[in-house]
């Protein structure tokens, strides 16, 4: 009981820093099709070598984010390799400047470093503000 407490007063038992959630909860994702489509619709893109990066701000105070992979970019192992990337990216890179995320990986990304990618990812969340 005594955990539970402190971990919601966004204290560790013992002291010391105070707990940061980085976890990527479903809250934290955008699922419904249709929310997608507008992100892509009505969204402001950015252009990298790597991925599109496509945001629209929302109304929920909190980021939300999808990654979408066309079947061109590789087998499945691959395309699943280059999301479980991106949402580790943004789980660590997140901001909460309540907005909307849609990431379209291109076949670059395959060849490209972890840090490289996180680079211009952070980049990216820098031209929003």
């Amino acid at each position: 009981m005594e955990e539970l407490l402190l971990k919601e007063e966004g204290k560790r038992a013992g002291g010391g820093l105070p707990h940061l959630d980085f976890s990527f909860t479903e809250k934290r994702r955008l699922k419904k099709s249709g929310e997608i489509i507008g992100v892509f619709k009505k969204g402001k893109r950015i252009e990298t070598p790597l991925f599109s990066f496509i945001w629209r701000k929302n109304e929920k105070g909190y980021d939300r984010f999808a990654v979408v992979v066309n079947k061109k970019f590789g087998n499945a192992v691959e395309r699943n390799r280059g999301k479980r990337l991106m949402k580790e990216i943004f789980r660590q890179e997140r901001r909460d400047l309540g907005i909307d995320i849609v990431v379209y990986l291109k076949k670059e990304l395959k060849s490209a470093e972890f840090e490289d990618i996180r680079k211009t990812f952070r980049s990216c969340l820098e031209k929003i503000k």
